[in-house]
């Protein structure tokens, strides 16, 4: 959705605590307690993310260099900005489109036109790629005019030869799905791997700009003519972006009764303007994702604010997310524009060649910055009622916790670490009315346990790491394989030691990730090489035997420790 109408429709429808944290003389504590148990398992998740569709790349393209690359790492670094790892493309329906003129009905040979940028699109995939990005959701809001009931790739009309939408020129549906994969291609061609496709957008709400009108029974008919494509491309297949995340609920019941359209659809995609992601969607254990949204509200200029009681200030972004993941169980989070021009809800706001940040992005960043693509939502119990609490295991076995304080007292809560790191650092990050996700002192976590207090109107987030008394190891990649055993070293000023020992094979790769801002100063006894801008090292013997060690400077992050990713043999 875009533009003023769904601006309408959605309306329609300090610093921080104890050991980390000073909280203002007039703030009262209120005390509580809250577990976190690893044991405890919901959704996955596949990443949080955003689009730029509607030319809206034009507007950090025409930012200046430097302002440029500052936005660019806004969006994308997982170090300083929110590491968003989703981009949601639109497919072009208008002149600028793969196919803009009719070929000669259905059945003629395609006439596909690629200019390699796609409205700027092509260009923001590769800035996504370069900060390690690699989703790439690629959805249509409408068929070329040509292939519709209207004749017109805006105001609604359907897509020729669904059931119930005959046309004089023939039956589309083929054509609109060679059209759709070839799309994909000729990301393909240029370096991007798209890995998820659309066929639809807001199928149930017509509008003056690019849409096209499905209802959930034709969705799930034309599921089994892209499918198979799809499937042979290699695309995950979504479905179907209505409106309201209640809406969907209506089409992925049409898909799931359908036994061929069942098999196809990979994943369920819904928006929160007409209704919120409140409980979840019963898909068969697929992931599920709200796919779009903005606030809505009245403002009539730029709002940069926190919380300010607007409905479209970062508190209500932070509260969204947390609603999406806690009770719709969602496996993405998707925001609608990351930049844009003028009043819009935009996280960044672009006026020529600067650049104006607000809240609704610190209120992301304080997610998505630090729960990464595999995570899994753990348990965690309050009995506090103003406390929106949840919590995430990430791959490298960090845990996340992430509180948002509802209340108008400052919040002292002591946190029990259940099947979770028993021993390390949480590291506090705080935004609020006068802080953007900023870096608070590390709180030491001992027994499992551990206290901090949240400012009254304010969100969180504790990234929990395990100390190094209680090193990673390695596991064993196939049957036989090898094991590589971390073993802490000397420490001294800003830089440690670490060394690794290899069992179960000679000839063997193991990869350690390093966790920025740390970054390897000096190594020995193996072969090294670095990736992703060193935050990743593979080793191999250089005949030195079956131990390499190197050393670490710290660079502020005096918690983190390498871990190791994996120990393969040969």
């Amino acid at each position: 959705m875009t533009r003023v109408a769904r601006r309408v429709l959605a309306a329609a429808l300090p610093l921080l605590c104890v050991g980390a944290v000073v909280l203002h003389q007039s703030q009262a504590y209120a005390a509580t307690t809250a577990t976190i148990d690893g044991a405890t398992t919901y959704q996955p998740i596949e990443g949080f993310g955003f689009s730029q569709a509607f030319d809206r790349t034009a507007v950090i393209q025409a930012l200046s260099e430097t302002n440029q690359r500052q936005v660019l790492d806004l969006i994308f670094s997982p170090e300083t900005g929110a590491g968003l790892s989703i981009v949601r493309n639109g497919i072009s329906s208008t002149a600028s489109s793969i196919q803009p003129t009719n070929p000669g009905g259905p059945g003629a040979t395609p006439r596909y036109v690629w200019d390699g940028d796609d409205d700027g699109q092509v260009w923001l995939s590769k800035q996504a790629q370069s900060y390690g990005v690699k989703r790439f959701y690629a959805n249509a809001w409408s068929a070329p005019g040509y292939m519709k009931t209207n004749g017109n790739e805006a105001n609604g009309g359907t897509l020729c030869g669904l059931p119930g939408a005959s046309c004089a020129s023939g039956d589309w549906r083929q054509a609109y799905a060679n059209y759709l994969i070839q799309y994909a291609k000729f990301y393909a061609q240029e370096g991007i791997p798209i890995t998820d496709l659309g066929f639809t957008n807001e199928p149930n709400y017509t509008t003056n700009y690019s849409s096209m009108l499905f209802t959930p029974a034709q969705a799930a008919n034309f599921a089994k003519i892209v499918g198979p494509l799809a499937s042979t491309a290699g695309l995950k297949l979504a479905c179907c972006d209505p409106v309201g995340w209640n809406d969907e609920r209506s089409y992925a019941s049409a898909i799931t009764a359908d036994a061929d359209a069942n098999r196809y659809v990979q994943t369920f995609t819904g928006h929160h303007y007409s209704s919120a992601p409140s409980s979840p969607i019963s898909v068969g254990g697929r992931p599920t994702w709200m796919s779009e949204w903005s606030p809505g509200g009245s403002s009539s200029s730029w709002n940069t604010n926190w919380d300010d009681g607007s409905g479209i200030d970062g508190f209500t972004v932070a509260s969204s997310i947390h609603t999406a993941l806690t009770s719709g169980n969602v496996n993405a989070y998707v925001y609608w524009y990351a930049v844009s021009l003028a009043n819009t809800r935009a996280f960044i706001q672009a006026n020529g060649s600067n650049y104006t940040v607000s809240k609704r992005l610190w209120a992301m960043a304080q997610y998505s910055r630090y729960i990464r693509p595999g995570a899994v939502r753990i348990g965690a119990t309050t009995a506090d009622g103003n406390s929106r609490l949840s919590a995430f295991r990430n791959t490298d076995g960090s845990v996340i916790v992430v509180a948002l304080n509802a209340g108008s007292a400052a919040q002292s809560t002591t946190y029990a670490l259940r099947n979770s790191v028993t021993t390390g650092t949480a590291s506090p990050y705080l935004t609020n009315n006068a802080n953007s996700m900023a870096a608070q002192p590390g709180i030491s976590v001992n027994g499992g346990t551990f206290t901090a207090t949240v400012p009254a109107r304010s969100l969180v987030t504790y990234r929990i790491l395990g100390g190094p008394g209680t090193p990673p190891t390695g596991e064993p990649t196939t049957p036989g394989g090898c094991t590589a055993t971390v073993t802490p070293g000397t420490v001294w000023g800003d830089r440690y030691n670490t060394s690794v020992t290899v069992a179960g094979a000679t000839d063997w790769t193991v990869t350690v990730a390093i966790t920025a801002p740390q970054r390897v100063s000096t190594t020995w006894s193996g072969t090294f090489a670095w990736t992703s801008g060193g935050s990743t090292m593979t080793v191999k013997p250089n005949g030195s035997g079956n131990t390499f060690g190197f050393t670490t400077m710290t660079n502020g992050n005096t918690s983190a420790r390498p871990r190791i990713i994996s120990c393969t043999p040969g």
